[in-house]
């Protein structure tokens, strides 16, 4: 039963904060006669070389802003319909009006080019690492390889982390992508990175944001800088045991009050995995189990996202957004055969399973923001709401057939399950942000989340007879969530020193209810979570970065489902809904030196934590992945990083981590705690060459080494991944062609084992790792500054 709730402002809060980004131009264009020109073209470029650095476009009166402009020298111009004004130069270094910009009949044309392939910059700042792709060779593959590229992010067999901690909440414009870890992956691999402008690796999560899960992935999508249109098409093939094929589209509009962008691409895919598990099961009849399986999944994918800003007046503008996933059909194919041998090693019997699925899925994600300026310059108020509808179903047909030493059938157990999990979440907050003096900025807070989740699941023809698993026929799982959040933080910017600072207070309340269980179980809890960063400057050269956080992650839905999915006869994966919600604290100091070395030294400490554990049942020789929580995580290490160009054409991103891993678990069958811990070491590195005249071929060499590590219970053994990419363009960078190996000595298997008190078990995971990939990309429409414009990459930009 729900219990009536208050959350008020509790926190103590006192800042030295944060600034602007930079300076703000403003300014008119008119023709010769001083007439007003609407939704002509104003571009900031470089005053050295001419080269672009960003653009806006005037309202319907001619008049213009062009916000967040770093100090320095630059020429601003204007273009409309052919015509250009002269180049002015200005030295900016105060917010100023440039007054009028006149456009003639004449076209100036300059000399250097405004369009430029250029490298990818690493942004560090109080509270995050800002990755730029915009216009490099990573763009040109999809947001999944992006993210393998991004500084920090360490992706290895499709597993997303961050020092060590997978946990990990993916954003995209800072809009939460609700979907389980699979269907990220197929919803960033099928999105292209072309329509990326950034990519934020949040360290330490401001309070505005949700205490759930750990550090933020927050994919900054680009928006039209000049008023017009345009877009890409994209084909990507990939080829490893069997096929898989992408394609494709972004568009982007932009005119004075408006700006809208559309990605949708459709995705075909075949996968193949396969598993061998050996497990020696210690009872009266000690025998040795090991199962092959081999598992092929097809599926239909498409995604679809589009993102709407309007500008209702002066003040006031509204943005749009959705994101969105459909399988529509997604079939799985599993088949086992489990040789059995008895404490000699003779063979003793086998038997066979065969599992056919159906896992159709859709994810639909709307968001809505409305932001209002206030008198007080700087200041606003935003309201936003969000809501996502998720459908999951699973069909599953199990044949199994036992036979024994002579291969003599003698028996069997045929059944299927058909369950179904519905999600609807909705969250509604308002923000409040306004400066303190020049150097600071505070906000406040409140939020509202509601939660529901419905899970059905329906059995027939189990026969309890046989040997194996013992099922739930049929029931039905309720659970319903509601958070209640509030908030306060600042920031600030000085000459040498960023710092942000926070509090967040957020009231849980939740209710799982089984139909066929004697009562329902429930749960409230209040937590705080304070979150500070500071960056220090101390010579131009030498930074110093602290930064510390709490966070909570609460179960997953379909973690908390307490129904059985199976994997073979024998082998069942269960759901916890009496799991509990891990908190964990975060700290980290850092060193940089001209921003090419950091050393960085880490502390984690998580309670709690959950997880999949695989433990056998020695009795009834099974194997089940349960869902638990475990006393405790602790990690503390060092990471290197250094992130620099070696040579005119060879840039080089190197991250190497020496750290240990410790966790706590209980032991399913006796109770007994248990410690497993290992010291851990890997090394990351992206090597990108250009190559040719006018830089328009580059490869890219990435090679992951992991020394073997602790996870939950188990120990994961030593692995590699080596991988290699070319991209040629043409035609201005308009048309590229990428081709790309990866694991290339197909190294990238995992062999996990554990092995404590009477469990004795072995997992070996084998994907298709080693794929070549065919991409091509070819962008029209307003791809182009202006027509005698030339795209030229300058050996000067590389010493930016």
């Amino acid at each position: 039963m729900k219990k009536s709730v208050y959350v008020t402002y509790c926190f103590l809060f006192f800042v030295f904060f944060a600034g602007a980004q930079g300076y703000t131009l403003s300014g008119s264009v008119a023709d010769a006669e001083g007439n007003e020109i609407a939704f002509a073209n104003v571009l900031l470029l470089s005053e050295k070389d001419s080269v672009f650095i960003k653009g806006t476009s005037s309202d319907e009166f001619g008049v213009y802003v062009m916000a967040d402009v770093p100090k320095g020298r630059y020429l601003v111009t204007a273009s409309y319909l052919g015509n250009r004004s002269n180049p002015l130069g200005i030295i900016v270094n105060a917010d100023e009006d440039l007054g009028v910009l006149q456009i003639s009949e004449t076209t100036f044309a300059l000399n250097e080019a405004v369009v430029t392939f250029k490298n990818p910059t690493l942004e560090r700042k109080a509270d995050r690492l800002v990755f730029h792709i915009e216009n490099t060779p990573i763009s040109e593959s999809n947001m999944w390889d992006a993210l393998k590229r991004t500084p920090g992010v360490v992706i290895a067999n499709n597993e997303l982390t961050i020092k060590g901690n997978s946990d990990i909440q993916v954003m995209i414009n800072e809009r939460r992508v609700n979907l389980p870890k699979e269907d990220i992956i197929n919803l960033l691999s099928g999105t292209s990175a072309g329509s990326i402008e950034a990519i934020e690796v949040i360290t330490s999560p401001p309070a505005k944001f949700s205490a759930e899960g750990g550090m933020i992935i927050n994919i900054k999508m680009k928006k039209g800088l000049l008023a017009g249109y345009n877009g890409a098409v994209y084909n990507r093939y990939t080829q490893g045991v069997f096929a898989k094929h992408t394609l494709g589209t972004d568009q982007y509009f932009k005119s004075a009050k408006t700006d809208f962008s559309i990605n949708y691409s459709l995705g075909s895919k075949k996968d193949l995995t396969k598993y061998t598990d050996i497990t020696q099961f210690f009872d009266t009849e000690a025998a040795i189990w090991t199962a092959n399986q081999t598992n092929i999944e097809r599926q239909i994918i498409h995604n679809l996202s589009a993102f709407f800003d309007w500008e209702l007046n002066e003040k006031s503008s509204i943005s749009l957004s959705s994101i969105n996933a459909i399988n529509p059909w997604r079939s799985r194919n599993y088949n086992t055969r489990t040789d059995i041998v008895d404490a000699l090693g003779n063979p003793d019997s086998f038997f066979t399973t065969q599992i056919n699925a159906d896992a159709p899925f859709a994810n639909l994600s709307f968001y809505m923001d409305f932001i209002h300026q206030l008198k007080k310059e700087g200041a606003s108020i935003t309201v936003g709401g969000h809501y996502t509808y998720y459908d999951y179903e699973l069909d599953q047909n199990l044949d199994t057939d036992f036979f024994d030493v002579d291969g003599n059938s003698v028996g069997n157990n045929d059944f299927s399950t058909t369950s179904n999990q519905i999600i609807n979440l909705f969250s509604v907050q308002a923000d409040y942000v306004t400066p303190w003096g020049e150097k600071t900025t505070f906000e406040s807070g409140l939020r509202y989340t509601g939660i529901t989740s419905t899970s059905t699941i329906t059995q027939e023809g189990f026969d309890r007879n046989q040997p194996g698993i013992n099922p739930t026929e049929a029931g039905t799982f309720d659970y319903d969530e509601t958070i209640y959040a509030a908030y306060i933080g600042a920031k600030g910017k000085w000459e040498k020193l960023s710092l942000t600072l926070g509090l967040r207070a957020e009231y849980t309340e939740a209710t799982g209810n089984l139909d066929i269980a004697a009562t329902a179980n429930e749960i409230d809890y209040f937590e705080v979570f304070p979150n500070f960063s500071a960056l220090y400057t101390m010579a131009d050269k030498h930074d110093l970065n602290l930064y510390y956080y709490r966070r909570i992650t609460r179960p997953r839905y379909n973690s908390i489902n307490p129904f059985q999915l199976f994997q073979s006869n024998n082998v069942v994966v269960e759901g916890n809904p009496e799991l509990l919600p891990a908190t964990r604290n975060y700290v980290a100091l850092g060193y940089t030196y001209d921003k090419k070395y950091t050393l960085e030294f880490f502390y984690r400490n998580e309670q709690d934590p959950f997880t999949p554990l695989m433990f056998q049942d020695n009795d009834s020789r099974i194997l089940r992945f349960i869902n638990l929580n475990m006393e405790h995580q602790i990690s503390y290490g060092v990471d290197a990083v250094v992130n620099r160009m070696l040579t005119p054409f060879w840039d080089v991103y190197m991250l190497t981590s020496f750290y240990q891993n410790r966790f706590k678990f209980q032991d399913a069958d006796s109770g007994l705690f248990v410690d497993n811990q290992q010291f851990t070491w890997f090394l990351q590195t992206y090597n990108s060459f250009t190559f040719l005249s006018n830089k328009s071929l580059m490869a890219d060499v990435g090679f992951t080494y992991f020394s073997p590590l602790a996870i939950g219970n188990s120990v994961q053994d030593s692995y590699s991944e080596l991988g290699i990419t070319f991209r040629k363009s043409f035609w201005n960078n308009n048309f590229v062609i990428s081709m790309g190996l990866q694991d290339i000595f197909n190294q990238g298997n995992l062999l996990n084992t554990r092995q404590f008190l009477n469990q004795d078990n072995s997992t070996l995971y084998r994907p298709e790792n080693r794929l070549f990939t065919f991409g091509l990309r070819y962008k029209f429409g307003n791809t182009r500054i202006k027509d005698n414009y030339k795209s030229k990459n300058l050996e000067e930009r590389k010493r930016l």
